[in-house]
């Protein structure tokens, strides 16, 4: 619980810092404090219940020299064994925790899923997903990159033997994108 409470007053606080920079319509490295991108990826089922995924999302937000993006992220996590899908939505926010370039950096979603399972009314529930990043390429207005995350969706649907329900999706998960 603490872990949780520690994690979001780090999202308000470099929330914070974002909005802060009212500088004008570029930031000091000439780009757009704009950005926008898409991801495509596949979330590995942790907990054997078999829901491995294939994840489609799309994310707009804000950057500056400390924040890769600060904004919001939609997505389709389509469960590859059966008709289960989940649709994300969140928060994100990226940085390399410097205000010069780095290799490596952190990535943290948070928001809710919206979950449609056979045979359970859809429901909406807590999506969780922190990860590191690595750049693959970059240049002045694109950038690519690939993450891994740890993705957690509170929920719930029918497991494999008869007459039991799982609570909660843990995946490892696998993301290769691009923004702009």
């Amino acid at each position: 619980m603490r872990a949780g409470i520690a994690a979001i007053l780090m999202l308000l606080s470099l929330c914070h810092t974002a909005a802060a920079d009212t500088t004008g319509v570029t930031t000091t490295t000439g780009v757009s404090p704009f950005v926008w991108g898409a991801e495509a990826g596949t979330g590995i089922d942790m907990g054997g219940d078999d829901m491995s995924s294939l994840n489609i999302s799309v994310l707009a937000g804000y950057r500056n020299e400390w924040l890769r993006i600060a904004g919001i992220g939609l997505g389709i996590d389509m469960m590859i064994s059966n008709s289960c899908r989940a649709y994300p939505i969140y928060g994100i926010v990226r940085t390399s925790f410097s205000r010069t370039p780095k290799l490596v950096f952190a990535d943290m979603r948070c928001g809710i899923a919206f979950n449609r399972a056979p045979g359970i009314p859809d429901r909406t529930n807590l999506f969780v997903q922190p990860g590191v990043g690595i750049d693959l390429a970059k240049g002045k207005t694109f950038g690519s990159y690939l993450v891994l995350s740890y993705t957690y969706n509170s929920m719930t649907f029918k497991g494999d033997k008869a007459d039991t329900l799982v609570h909660g999706l843990n995946h490892a998960t696998l993301t290769l994108g691009v923004n702009f």
